[in-house]
């Protein structure tokens, strides 16, 4: 749904997507921004496979993510993206991502009770829409809260990133335009305090390893997503200084496309007691792939403890 020029969607914390203290995941709050972006632009016709028909696509060039606090499983919340007017080559996007109201959840089994009492809700309200079973009004209708009211005193994540457009023959960049930006609207609300710097390279590396992208790392552009890049460099770190931490801030750089079967290297360097930098290079020529910027707090800043009752 669009509210106030945001794309603006429900959503439930799904089991998939947790750590072993049922906490959405680092990787999961940048998959969800990734697939944001998809459905907004598909909502104008801007959708990857839609602008490949005009023989183009887009690329991201950088991204820059906060994390105030992780929910847990089956946490409800309300999530949202929105597009600026486009700055040159630029397109800019932001990602808010709220507690829904009453979506923190005092407990695994409220969260259940919760769940099971919104399909309940649902089925009855269908079953009496459909004017089959008049009597179903007696099961009180839909009780649940709003599913798009945010809690806005509990963000969860906020995010800032920057696409371009591309030429898929060429690679030459296009300039954004009413043939290339369809009917998509605009929101000029911005991220405070949010500069997508190019990141500086350390001079040595404690951790250097190599791999190649497989193919369930390819996505429809047939090069590697771009989750995959930000999977590696929190897969190739320090598990002594990852224990007890969670990721608090994440700076990226995609400098270049990696492809399948190629050899790539990952590296990464410790700043300090809670920063890392990041790099992923091709091995045959060093080439710069991308960069990337890590900061991490402990885990109990950033996080509750899920609760079971009884």
């Amino acid at each position: 749904m669009i509210i106030d020029n945001k794309y603006t969607i429900p959503y439930e914390v799904p089991f998939g997507y947790v750590d072993e203290k049922c906490r959405f995941t680092a990787l999961a709050f940048v998959g969800l921004a990734q697939e944001l972006a998809a459905l907004h632009y598909s909502c104008a016709g801007l959708s990857i496979p839609h602008l490949q028909q005009k023989g183009l696509t887009w690329i991201i060039s950088k991204q820059y993510f906060e994390i105030y606090e992780y929910p847990l499983w089956l946490d409800d919340l309300v999530v949202q993206t929105w597009a600026q007017t486009p700055k040159g080559l630029f397109c800019f996007r932001d990602f808010n991502c709220m507690f829904a109201k009453g979506g923190k959840k005092a407990s695994l089994d409220k969260a259940f009770a919760d769940r099971k009492e919104a399909e309940t809700a649902l089925y009855t309200g269908a079953v009496r829409n459909s004017g089959k079973t008049p009597a179903a009004d007696s099961a009180g209708g839909n009780s649940a809260a709003n599913p798009y009211e945010a809690d806005e005193a509990s963000p969860c994540m906020r995010a800032t990133s920057c696409w371009l457009i591309v030429d898929s023959a060429s690679g030459r960049l296009i300039k954004p335009d009413a043939h290339t930006m369809g009917g998509l609207t605009f929101c000029d609300e911005r991220m405070e305090n949010a500069a997508l710097n190019k990141i500086a390279l350390s001079d040595d590396w404690d951790i250097e390893e190599t791999f190649s992208p497989s193919l369930l790392d390819i996505d429809v552009n047939s090069h590697v997503n771009n989750l995959n890049y930000v999977r590696w460099i929190l897969s190739f770190m320090n598990a002594d200084f990852c224990r007890g931490k969670l990721l608090r801030s994440l700076e990226t750089n995609f400098i270049s496309s990696a492809l399948y079967g190629e050899k790539l290297v990952c590296r990464c360097k410790q700043t300090g007691d809670n920063g890392c930098v990041h790099s992923i290079i091709r091995a045959n020529d060093g080439s710069d792939v991308f960069r990337a910027r890590t900061e991490w707090a402990p885990a109990s800043d950033l996080s509750r403890d899920m609760k079971i009752e009884g």
